[in-house]
């Protein structure tokens, strides 16, 4: 059986990812397709998201942040999108290791980590690294102005300032430039419309037409 295709969509807040990921419907039959997202995908590393993104993580370190990450990726690779690849099935990820790269390493000023992330990104990820990470590039001015209108709650990584969002952009294009994964950048400042042209297109590229 053909592995299916791993795909991975990232962007600062308010990009719109969620918004992409419910327009796959329209182009392709979604019983390809396995939808999920990070950190989470798993009822454990659900509970992990929920340790992060808790109040009381506030103030956790980067190095903190960085190993409870790394510990939902791991056990949502295994249990979720390599038995979904083996079976045929296309995964889509909402953000990945280039949230980690980004949030941790970036926006919460911890470079020393950046040698470590390498190599857990070698040892864990190995054959099943993402054929391609599509990247919804906005401005941060653009994205916290969007994300101040989102209905429900924000947590403590939506609630920080301008320049930690700063950071996580420049991160993510860290990213793109020093890892170099398979990747496409889509300026997600245009219009609704052209941003999922342009993502539909990106998904047809990498697994062809339905």
């Amino acid at each position: 059986m053909k592995r299916g295709k791993f795909i991975v969509i990232e962007g600062g807040d308010g990009s719109g990812k969620t918004t992409l990921l419910k327009s796959v419907g329209e182009v392709f039959p979604l019983k390809k397709f396995r939808l999920t997202r990070e950190p989470g995908g798993t009822p454990l590393s659900e509970i992990i998201r929920g340790v992060m993104l808790s109040d009381e993580a506030r103030r956790a370190s980067a190095e903190t942040q960085f190993c409870l990450a790394w510990a939902a990726r791991a056990h949502h690779l295994q249990n979720l999108v390599v038995p979904a690849l083996e079976s045929g099935v296309h995964v889509i990820s909402d953000r990945f290791d280039s949230s980690t790269f980004a949030f941790q390493v970036h926006g919460q000023e911890a470079p020393h980590l950046e040698g470590l992330f390498r190599e857990i990104r070698r040892i864990y990820l190995g054959r099943y690294a993402p054929d391609m990470y599509i990247f919804l590039h906005v401005s941060p001015k653009v994205g916290m102005r969007r994300t101040a209108g989102r209905v429900g709650e924000r947590n403590h990584f939506d609630r920080r300032k301008f320049e930690f969002h700063q950071k996580v952009t420049e991160g993510y294009l860290d990213f793109f430039k020093k890892i170099n994964p398979p990747h496409v950048i889509i300026d997600a400042s245009k219009s609704l419309e052209e941003v999922k042209r342009n993502f539909h297109q990106a998904l047809c590229n990498i697994i062809g037409r339905k």
